[in-house]
């Protein structure tokens, strides 16, 4: 049956263009994430990569996260009064920008090298060739997110209705989520002698839930 409402009618006489929906203005970002976390399966299949390649890598999309969130930190417009913060025994009001975004590095920072010092003694990769292998696969990330921060954050507007102090905490929800489950399997997926089928279920089940990830937060910023 055809759509009579008068003003669908009047927006296709017109020529104007419907907005697309949340999950077509997302479809392009969730596909070059998708991309990068294809990073670990190449390692696994084609490298020889076991659980320990695997969560340095995923360790090394922190460094990434991080700075791309100093860069939405420097950009956001949206109000910060609800937040309630306090540094330094103020409140964090619109001209506290600077001293939060330092002190994220900082704060951010030793959390990240405390999260390495984790992995490292509990995974011990000793592989000489890892370091160059990690770095292709880091810039296949970086591109990932700088792809989403710029079609997204920036192209979409989210930027005006994120508050610099609520970014400050949005890295930290990530990685207790996303890197205690996949440690937790990690763990398991050792424990068993690292058969090839779990190592790939361990790829896939980061790919879900970055995906996840990637929509909550794009939807809470959406306009």
């Amino acid at each position: 049956m055809p759509n009579l409402n008068p003003e669908n009618t009047m927006a296709s006489a017109n020529g104007e263009k419907r907005k697309p929906s949340f999950a077509a203005r997302l479809r392009s970002s969730a596909l070059a994430l998708v991309v990068a976390n294809l990073a670990p399966l190449y390692g696994v299949l084609g490298l020889g990569w076991k659980v320990a390649p695997i969560l340095v890598f995923y360790w090394m999309e922190n460094l990434v996260v991080g700075f791309f969130n100093v860069l939405k930190m420097s950009r956001a417009q949206g109000p910060v009064g609800d937040t309630h913060m306090i540094l330094n025994g103020k409140r964090v009001t619109g001209n506290s920008r600077k001293s939060l975004i330092r002190f994220f590095i900082f704060h951010y920072g030793i959390f990240t090298f405390g999260h390495l010092i984790f992995v490292m003694a509990l995974f011990s990769p000793d592989r000489k060739d890892l370091i160059a292998e990690l770095g292709m696969a880091l810039l296949a990330l970086s591109a990932s997110h700088g792809y989403s921060y710029r079609h997204n954050f920036i192209g979409r507007g989210e930027y005006l209705n994120a508050s610099f102090a609520r970014l400050f905490f949005q890295p930290y929800k990530r990685m207790f989520a996303m890197h205690l489950t996949i440690i937790v399997c990690g763990v398991q997926v050792q424990s068993h002698g690292e058969p090839l089928g779990a190592l790939l279920v361990l790829v896939a089940l980061k790919t879900l839930i970055d995906l996840v990830s990637h929509w909550l937060e794009h939807k809470k910023h959406a306009s």
